[in-house]
């Protein structure tokens, strides 16, 4: 029987469809199956965000919603994303503020287990790296037999060929993950995350609790989570750690939460005005507001600190740096950029201001920003300096400046440790 290579092809065929089909139909990814059961918000390559509690399988997962959602056609209960579609996740987020008691503690069982493993644990890990890593073996050794059926018959078409090659991917592929020693060594450690979103690269600090193939998961990350708060009608509100008081064209803005705060820009009405200032726990502020804006059209664009986990594609983030320590007091600088297709019209305005006025420190501030996502650190630090200078002018007293130049000192200093 062997010595018909048409009846083999035959055999791998059915055979190998039978139990990858199996395989296929019971696999799901270790990363991801981690988030099944938890609150959770996914962010979509294109920006929208969908929140609900997840529950992986193995066609793709679905987000149920706390609460029914209404649009003008029909009621919606939850929200699908089939498998074919992950490649549009950019990011799937795990609040540990929005878990509710039980998904609070079984968060903590799971830490528990992953850091302080039994023995069956790490056995159970290293059976599985051990998998993996002999899987590149077995897919070259298919690729050897088909390669020698195909010398030796002229039955076997393009497109068997093409389904041999995937059936043995299948088969050796099933274990859903592929070992890599170099992360291997950081599960566990606190690392330096570079994500590539909309083209740019953000830096951030979490501590690595498992990968695959296709996913990173990081724990304990410090988010600069963007928000926009708007002003009611009230004289006063509070909205995530943020409290905001009008009293005529004076906007109080105070922060009452235990983590810091990154005041980005004011819009009232058609005006739009930067404000790039830190406000720290009791930290308050006073904006001045043009003429005659009604209290609805004002609204603070605001980057706030919250804890959180994370999922992401491999695709687009990878682990840089092992993070010895983590440093508060830097986490708004982390992945804190300007858009690159602005850099030379938005420099050039910025140094043409500062020829007119030497003393405008805000204008100084913003051009120490984009050249320090230059990359140009050395003028980064020239222009921060400078806005220092003449801090009583910043409305943050020069805070976001101190720690741009802090951030640049630690870059210079791990530069020289790499060289």
């Amino acid at each position: 029987m062997l010595d018909n290579p048409l009846l083999v092809t035959i055999i791998i065929l059915v055979g190998g469809a039978l139990i990858s089909g199996y395989l296929k139909g019971r696999e799901k990814d270790r990363v991801l199956n981690g988030f099944s059961g938890y609150h959770v918000t996914l962010e979509k390559m294109d920006g929208r965000l969908v929140w609900g509690e997840m529950w992986l399988q193995p066609t793709g997962l679905e987000l149920i919603y706390r609460s029914d959602v209404q649009d003008e056609h029909h009621v919606e209960t939850s929200y699908i994303l089939y498998k074919e579609e992950f490649s549009q996740i950019q990011a799937i987020y795990r609040y540990c503020d929005d878990l509710d008691p039980v998904q609070r503690a079984r968060r903590e069982r799971e830490l528990h287990n992953s850091f302080h493993p039994n023995m069956w644990t790490r056995l159970r890990r290293r059976s599985r790296n051990f998998l993996n890593l002999i899987s590149d073996s077995l897919n070259q050794a298919i690729g050897i037999l088909v390669g020698q059926l195909q010398s030796s018959t002229q039955s076997m078409t393009a497109g068997s060929d093409d389904y041999l090659s995937q059936v043995g991917q299948n088969i050796v592929g099933y274990v859903g993950t592929r070992y890599d020693p170099l992360l291997e060594r950081y599960v566990g450690t606190k690392v330096v995350v570079e994500v590539t979103e909309d083209g740019t690269v953000y830096e951030h600090i979490g501590i690595l609790k498992d990968y695959t193939a296709e996913y990173l998961e990081v724990l304990d990350v410090h988010y600069p989570n963007q928000t926009q708060v708007k002003v009611r009608e009230q004289d006063c509100c509070e909205e995530q750690n943020l409290r905001v008081t009008r009293e005529g064209d004076i906007l109080h803005v105070s922060n009452v939460g235990e983590t810091s705060l990154f005041l980005q820009r004011l819009r009232a009405g058609d005006t739009v005005k930067p404000l790039n200032a830190v406000l720290d726990k009791d930290d308050e502020l006073a904006l001045h507001l043009p003429d005659d804006v009604p209290v609805q059209d004002v609204e603070l664009e605001v980057k706030i600190i919250r804890h959180l986990d994370w999922i992401l594609p491999r695709s687009h983030a990878l682990i840089r740096h092992k993070a010895e320590r983590y440093d508060p007091d830097q986490v708004f600088d982390i992945g804190f950029v300007l858009r690159l297709d602005r850099y030379t019209d938005e420099e050039e305005r910025y140094l043409h201001t500062l020829e007119q006025d030497p003393e405008n420190a805000p204008c100084a501030l913003e051009l120490g920003q984009l050249l320090f996502q230059r990359g140009e650190f050395k003028e980064a630090e020239r222009w921060f300096r400078h806005a220092l200078e003449h801090k009583q002018n910043l409305h943050d007293g020069g805070k976001l400046a101190e720690r741009q130049l802090l951030y640049i000192e630690h870059k210079r200093a791990g530069h020289k440790r790499a060289a």
